[in-house]
């Protein structure tokens, strides 16, 4: 059943940029978005297997790989000799559960209440963390969104653990009320990438920073939350997976980002 954004709720994204619902999805949907994240990540290995011997197929920035297929831009792992994803966007399109997944009103009801507005789909995301998962670095959506959207100020987003997540198997980490200073400083002197990852000793510097916040939760839960929000996760010290889907979304009327296509929720 859909449950209407609370006053509590709103008061919490406004003031501290996120707030969590727990075990919003049930075991059985969430055993079967396990199921269907597995067998994305089956198919992408077979795609790339087959890519293997064509020029050009494996894409690096700053020595990371990346690689487009079977319509999703797909992240390596960060060891070379790696053969897991570590993120993929988007993957709504690779199987019909996740597609259901971002009209179900459970999600979709308190963004609409957030944003004031009927919303429609951005884009989505995977994030999969195997055993010895590398860390993802603070930073904020917002600066990775703004290229080719014009509405960055409106747009929302949740992460959804598939696992149960904790400190030890790399759960979202957030910096509370970090959202309420807009665009952060980023590193200019990292590669490309840093251009997109937040540079803390300079939020701290400002005295701007609030400590960071593990956001441990069991599966099933969801975290809604700002794309001005400083956030990241650490390695996966465990020897489980931790999986978890990000959805993020937009007013309606306008078009997935780099999909080209336009859907309301």
């Amino acid at each position: 059943m859909a449950e209407p954004l609370t006053a509590s709720e709103r008061d919490e994204y406004q003031k501290r940029g996120f707030f969590v619902r727990e075990r919003l999805l049930g075991p059985s949907l969430v055993g079967d978005l396990r199921e269907a994240v597995e067998g994305i990540h089956q198919q992408i290995t077979r795609a790339a297997l087959e890519q293997d011997s064509q020029a050009g197929a494996v894409q690096r920035v700053d020595g990371l790989r990346f690689q487009k297929l079977l319509g999703s831009t797909v992240k390596w792992e960060w060891r070379e000799d790696s053969p897991h994803i570590r993120s993929m966007e988007p993957l709504h399109h690779l199987d019909a559960r996740i597609d259901r997944l971002i009209e179900d009103a459970r999600i979709t009801q308190p963004l609409s209440d957030l944003l004031g507005c009927e919303i429609g789909p951005f884009t989505d995301k995977l994030n999969f963390k195997r055993p010895g998962g590398s860390p993802f670095p603070w930073h904020q959506d917002t600066p990775y969104w703004a290229f080719g959207c014009e509405h960055v100020d409106r747009l929302v987003s949740l992460q959804i653990y598939l696992d149960d997540a904790t400190r030890e198997n790399g759960c979202l980490w957030v910096i509370p009320g970090s959202h309420a200073r807009g665009v952060l400083p980023v590193f200019s002197d990292r590669g490309t990438l840093g251009r997109l990852y937040t540079d803390l000793g300079q939020v701290e510097a400002s005295g701007a920073a609030a400590d960071p916040l593990a956001i441990e939760a069991p599966a099933g839960s969801a975290v809604f939350f700002s794309g001005d929000i400083v956030h990241g996760s650490q390695t996966n010290r465990t020897q489980q997976s931790r999986r978890a889907l990000i959805l993020t979304y937009q007013p309606a009327g306008h078009p997935r980002w780099d999909r080209g296509e336009s859907q309301t929720s």
